[in-house]
This record gives structure tokens, C-alpha cells and sequence, in this order.
């Protein structure tokens, strides 16, 4: 019956919607002037109530050119049938907006106004949360609007008592709400039909389908939907608010909550954002379960004890191999003889190990027959001095001195197995006859 423009009102600075009858209605006159009665009538009905859930008059006024408007908020969002072309709405979203339209429909009761045309275009779907608009057909106490020979509101989601144009009540109103709720939620209408006298007989006679199981919630949706949709008006809930509480709680057991992320455990003192979402959405409190706190205290003692038993493994691995490069034999670049050792004194060995070589077997010689000792001594300052040690340095006491004969080093048989010759303490100088050198 009428149109709804986006405007700006100027002296407050606000955008507004104004409705006004529509120009282009070829009807009698006495058709228009009672529709201009009904929006006369709905501004007063909107007046009277103040809610958050419900759509606020500001003005109304009347223009030569454009006849009788109405000025109400602007409400940014879409309606409930728009929202329902992407499908079905979450269980939670579904229980908030029962509250919230349950409550403004029981406050429009106490103030004595009837709605009467609850329905999916009616409901408006803000950031804010839902409200319901249109009081077009809304009866207040005393008023007189009629229609006569036909049917107030919308047939799909009409209670049966309604169907005569009268009985109309705030019980009425739930049985409207609980349908387009129900629609809302499982996505098709609880008393489907291809016409109007299709769909007044099913809502006379069947109660609406029980869908809840096939959708995945709480069979007692099913059960409050039942309730609030009943036959006889006194059998449903006794206001809307109650309904609409009804529902969410039947609800509570769908509603999605995120689930607990497993995070690796932390470092003890280390606090992150992703620790404190995780502990704080499960536990609004802030207090943990003494379970879990046991649980994650074992969890840190057996990260300690592992990384502890790693460490130590570590530390005795790199000794041992520290012990092995020191226990490594020096070598000589010149000769594989070893420099004599001091019975006093234990020979120094070299900074830098060198790779484990294979030397001849030692063979003593016919010069070596005279003096063995002097020869094995005589090797001693050549080594010295190969090792990068001071080969003038005086010879340890109880050693013998190093001899200068040629002809006192051992030869080395090229036929024999590789050995290592062992280190031995050299012979005292008063000893006369050592005995044969050893292979």
C-alpha cells in the first residue's frame, strides 16, 4: 500500500525513512481515504512504544503534493526474508533474535498494542540486533479500523483464530512469531502451501513439522515450537518474552563455540596473546580445572627432564672427544721413532694432533751391536726439533747424552709389519751392556 523513501532531515543532521502512500493505487476514494486512516493509525501505535527492538516514529505530517507521511528511523540492514535467501541462520543467531523480538512484542503488549502482522518482511535485521517495523495493522484499545470481508495479516503465519478477522491477542502475536522463527531457523515455512486456502487448512489442522533432529539441534526445539504454535491460544506460552527464552535455551546445547586451540607448552613466564585467548574463552572465571593444571605441570616436568638428560649427554660427549684427540700419539714429519722419555719427566706432546701413520717395524743393525743406547738416544734432538720444541736444551738428569755418530741409528727393514714402537725410559749412563733392542 505504500512506499519507503531514504531521506535526510536537515535540521538534526540524521538520515530518516519516510513512507507515504503510494500515487499509483487506481482505488476508489473511500479505499484510499481508509488507507490513509491505517497509517494515521499506525503512527499512533508506534508512538506509544519505545523499545530497542522495535522501530521509533519520529514525525508525522502531511504534504499537498505527496498527502500524509510517516518519519521513522532509519534502520540500515535487511529483513528477515532477505537474510533467509542465503539459507538457513546459525542456531545462536537464531536464539539471540527470539530474545530480542520476544521481549519488544511483550512490552508492545504491555502497553496495550497488538501487532498482528508478524512476519519475515516485518523483521529488520540491524547491526544492532533485530527489530520489528510496521504497525500498519496494529490494534491500540478503542480503535475502530476494520476490514471488512477480509483477512488481517499474512495467512502464512496467522494463528487459526484469526482467520475470521477477529480474536486477535497477544497470543496470537507468539503463534506469528514461532512461524517465522521457525522459518528462520530451518529454512521453510512451518505450514507450506501453493495459496492462501491451502495454507489456512494446514494451519488449522496440522501442527508444523518436526524438523529439528534432521537439522542437527535439540529435539526440544521441536517441543517449544509445538508449544508456542499450538491450536488453542491457551495452550502456548504465556507472554512472547516467554517463548522467545524458551527457545533459546532449547537452543543453548547447538549454539557453536569455538574449541580449544593445543598449543605447544611455553616457557614458564612466557605470556601470549594466543595463551590468553585460549584460556580465557573456555573459562570465563579465569580459574583452570585442577585437572588441567596437573596436566600441564607433568607436561613441563617431563620437557624439563628431557632437555636436563640431553644436555648432559652433550657435555659428556664432548669430553669424551676432547680425551680422545688428547690421547692420540705425536708424530714426527722426519722419522716415526719416538724421543726418548725421561724417567723423571713426562715428554711433551705436540698442539696439534696428526693422523695416526703406519711405521716399520725397527730392526736393530750390525752398527747398532756396540751401542744400542746411545742410538735410541740420539733420535731424541731431531724430534725435538720437528715438533717445534728447543733442541738445545739440556737433557733431563738421568738421561744419557745424545751421541753424534752416523752409524748409531737403528735401520728399518721395509719388508717388516707396521708397528708402533713404544716409549721407554732411557738406560742409566753407568749401565755397560743394555740388552738387544726389541722389535
Amino acid at each position: 500500500m505504500g512506499r519507503v523513501l531514504c531521506a535526510h532531515d536537515p535540521v538534526l543532521g540524521r538520515d530518516v525513512a519516510v513512507k507515504l502512500l503510494r500515487g499509483d493505487l487506481l482505488i476508489p476514494r473511500d479505499v484510499r481515504e481508509g488507507l490513509l486512516a491505517r497509517m494515521r493509525h499506525e503512527a499512533r501505535a508506534a508512538a506509544r512504544v519505545a523499545h530497542p527492538n522495535l522501530v521509533t516514529l519520529h514525525d508525522m505530517g502531511e504534504d499537498g503534493r505527496f498527502g500524509l507521511y510517516l518519519v521513522f528511523e532509519y534502520v540500515e540492514g535487511p529483513t528477515l526474508k532477505q537474510r533467509l535467501k542465503a539459507g538457513a541462520m546459525p542456531a545462536g543467531e537464531a536464539a539471540r533474535l527470539a530474545r530480542e523480538l520476544g521481549s519488544a512484542l511483550t512490552f508492545a503488549h504491555g502497553e496495550g498494542i497488538l501487532h498482528r502482522d508478524i512476519k519475515p518482511e516485518n523483521i529488520i535485521l540491524s547491526r544492532t540486533g533485530g527489530k520489528i517495523a510496521d504497525f500498519g495493522i496494529a490494534k491500540i484499545p478503542d480503535s475502530t479500523l476494520t476490514h471488512a470481508g477480509g483477512l488481517m495479516g499474512t495467512p502464512a503465519y496467522s494463528a487459526p483464530e484469526t482467520f475470521g478477522g477477529k480474536n486477535f491477542s497477544p497470543a496470537s502475536d507468539q503463534f506469528s512469531l514461532a512461524a517465522s522463527l521457525y522459518e528462520a531457523l530451518f529454512g521453510e515455512r512451518a505450514f507450506p502451501g501453493d495459496d492462501a486456502v491451502e495454507v489456512a487448512a494446514r494451519i488449522a489442522r496440522d501442527p508444523p513439522n518436526r524438523l529439528a533432529t534432521r537439522r542437527g539441534l535439540p529435539a526440544a526445539v521441536d517441543d517449544v515450537f509445538a508449544v508456542a504454535m499450538a491450536k488453542a491460544p491457551h495452550d502456548r506460552y504465556e507472554s512472547c518474552a516467554a517463548f522467545g527464552e524458551a527457545l533459546a535455551e532449547a537452543l543453548a546445547p547447538a549454539v557453536e563455540t569455538p574449541a580449544p586451540r593445543a598449543t605447544a607448552p611455553s616457557a614458564p613466564g612466557r605470556v601470549t596473546a594466543a595463551s590468553i585467548h585460549h584460556e580465557a574463552m573456555p573459562h570465563a572465571a579465569g580459574e583452570l580445572p585442577s585437572e588441567r593444571k596437573r596436566g600441564q605441570v607433568l607436561i613441563g616436568m617431563v620437557v624439563v627432564a628431557v632437555t636436563a638428560t640431553l644436555l648432559v649427554r652433550l657435555a659428556l660427549h664432548d669430553d669424551s672427544e676432547a680425551q680422545n684427540r688428547r690421547a692420540l700419539p705425536s708424530a714426527s714429519a722426519s722419522t716415526d721413532v719416538p724421543p726418548p722419555a725421561s724417567a723423571d719427566k713426562p715428554r711433551p706432546t705436540v698442539s696439534t694432533p696428526q693422523p695416526r701413520t703406519s711405521r716399520p717395524r725397527v730392526e736393530p743393525s750390525s752398527a747398532a751391536s756396540e751401542d744400542p743406547p746411545e742410538a735410541e738416544a740420539d733420535a731424541g734432538p731431531e724430534l725435538a726439533t720437528d715438533a717445534g720444541l728447543d733442541a738445545s736444551a739440556p737433557a733431563p738428569s738421568g738421561s744419557a747424552a745424545p751421541s753424534a755418530s752416523p752409524t748409531s741409528a737403528p735401520s728399518a727393514s721395509p719388508t717388516s709389519a707396521p708397528s708402533a714402537l713404544p716409549a721407554s725410559p732411557a738406560p742409566a749412563a753407568s749401565q755397560a751392556a743394555p740388552a738387544p733392542a726389541k722389535p
